[in-house]
């Protein structure tokens, strides 16, 4: 907390990743997709919603798990790969990772929404490209 007694703010994301594909990211705000985590500069991710445009979460932190755990869906586009996760069924705290890509398909369990630390995510992003890359 400042010494205004506001609460701190959370950092920002770069002003490279705040300028970097606008139009897309207009377009997000309009649509329905599923929530955006990108890497977009060294050790920043920028956060992107239908509904609230740029989020400004720092990763990792309780608000983090709290925004996760109120989706049913999200895209990840990482520094090695990419996927889309989903809920494994209704009421589960788990997540299931996936991609498909000219029929080929991948299909992973994440894991539960207290464990889907940036970390988690870069790895199972590689580890789907490295099976795209295989296949």
């Amino acid at each position: 907390a400042g010494t205004t007694g506001e609460p701190a703010a959370l950092p920002r994301a770069s002003q490279a990743a705040q300028t970097a594909r606008p139009a897309e990211r207009l377009d997000l705000r309009r649509s329905r997709l599923p929530a955006l985590i990108e890497y977009s500069a060294p050790g920043t991710y920028v956060i992107v919603t239908s509904e609230e445009g740029e989020l400004h979460l720092m990763p990792d932190s309780l608000a983090w798990f709290e925004w996760l755990a109120s989706l049913s869906s999200f895209r990840f586009v990482g520094q090695a790969g990419r996927f889309s996760a989903c809920r494994d069924g209704r009421e589960s705290s788990g997540w299931i990772a996936h991609r498909c890509i000219q029929r080929r398909r991948y299909k992973r369990y994440l894991g539960v929404t207290e464990r889907l630390t940036i970390a988690s995510l870069e790895k199972m992003a590689a580890q789907v490209q490295a099976y795209m890359d295989a296949s």
